[in-house]
């Protein structure tokens, strides 16, 4: 009964019995679910992570003894005053795997500050692959070339009411985010939450960009075949729409009835060459080269060819990744200097984090040691979750998760 308690729960646990002819009930298992004491001492190599209650919102901790693969110790938070404590009240750890979070830097360098703290390679990955996308979408302007030779009408100017509107939505959430919350602020300035979220915490010319293409970038494999019917006599903004649905088009009609105002005008943007998203050209940036088909690396030489600032960002990254791959971290400052003095700005900023965090990353970069084992007993942990349905104590969800193997 304590195997079927630990491995299901209390319901499904509960059913498994019916089936095995036991008597379990719900809440006789789960009497069965008493978390094991804690080892007086912490493990050599202890692993730390954040996993989460609810999204966005409230966040526990999982200790990993990184050695056996074995939880330790569960947190039902990850303040640094929380993780200290535990440091302290279990001494012995000598090598501390953890993210960039800065509460748990914060913790190990009050609580046990002779361990040797690791820096995470995936997380350190994920971060330089946000970089190399920001650099991607500052900079996809430089990829959108017309799609012949002929010269054309010179370029409109983006849609000014919408980059306007993305302006001041951006300044209306920054004023309000000192003193309100996210939900607050989306009832104050009706909008949803998600979207207060992501004006809180993206950059102004992040927002700006994606607002271009979006406006224009579902249009484009189309303006060719607008202007040639244009021209053809067909002028109505609503019929040229309904022949665009039947060719594939999932824009909405405002974006050709602007476009057709602009042909009117005669200043319409000429057809252009239909250009990879931005995450895309990180994704084959940050993968390993040879694992890319020849088209896909066609496209990203002429990524490269036709943009030197993610050439720069390109070349970066993939000096970055090699020292990862290869475990070169005595290289670090160079990469650091090289990136903050030639890379594009969101490079610079990645490296001078890199900078503050230089002893953690380079041993990161440096022994075999890694959050892996801490990483998958996060994955197991969201596993309990859904099975609890969030609606079990941390008491409970404690226990199970020091009892699985």
């Amino acid at each position: 009964m304590r195997a079927v308690a630990t491995e299901l729960g209390g319901r499904p646990g509960q059913r498994l019995c019916a089936k095995l002819r036991l008597h379990g009930r719900r809440t006789a298992l789960l009497a069965q679910l008493v978390a094991p004491p804690v080892p007086a001492r912490a493990p050599r190599i202890l692993g730390i992570d954040e996993f989460a209650f609810r999204k966005g919102r409230t966040y526990g901790t999982v200790l990993v003894d990184v050695e056996n693969s074995r939880p330790v110790g569960v947190l039902p938070n990850r303040e640094t005053g929380s993780v200290a404590d535990w440091l302290q009240e279990h001494p012995g750890a000598e090598i501390v795997c953890r993210d960039r979070l800065m509460a748990f830097t914060k913790a190990i360098r009050q609580a046990a500050p002779d361990a040797r703290e690791v820096a995470d390679r995936w997380h350190l990955l994920q971060n330089l692959s946000t970089a190399v996308e920001k650099t991607c979408r500052r900079h996809r302007g430089c990829l959108r070339r017309p799609a012949t030779t002929d010269a054309g009408p010179p370029p409109a100017a983006p849609a000014i009411p919408l980059l306007d509107r993305v302006r001041q939505r951006h300044r209306d959430v920054t004023e309000l985010a000192a003193g309100l919350s996210l939900s607050a602020i989306g009832r104050r300035l009706q909008l949803d939450r998600k979207t207060v979220r992501r004006y809180r915490h993206s950059d102004l010319e992040d927002l700006l960009a994606s607002a271009r293409d979006r406006g224009a970038g579902l249009l484009d494999p189309f303006t060719d075949y607008v202007q040639h019917r244009f021209q053809a006599g067909c002028t109505s903004s609503m019929q040229l729409y309904r022949e665009l649905i039947g060719l594939g088009y999932a824009g909405g009609y405002h974006v050709v009835n602007r476009y057709v105002i602009t042909i009117r005008k005669g200043t319409a943007v000429p057809a252009q060459a239909v250009t990879p998203s931005p995450r895309t050209i990180t994704s084959w940036i940050m993968r390993p080269q040879e694992t890319l088909r020849p088209s896909e690396s066609a496209q990203l030489e002429a990524v490269r060819n036709a943009c030197p600032e993610i050439t720069a960002a390109c070349d970066l990254a993939w000096e970055f990744t090699d020292m990862a791959r290869h475990r070169q971290g005595h290289q670090l400052r160079d990469w650091i200097q090289k990136a903050e003095v030639s890379g594009p700005e969101a490079i610079g900023v990645f490296a001078g984090s890199v900078r503050q965090d230089l002893p953690a990353v380079t041993a990161g970069l440096t022994p075999p040691y890694s959050s892996g084992a801490v990483e998958g007993h996060v994955n197991r942990i969201k596993t309990i979750k859904r099975q609890m349905y969030s609606r079990a104590s941390f008491t409970l969800l404690r226990a199970r998760i020091l009892l699985q193997p």
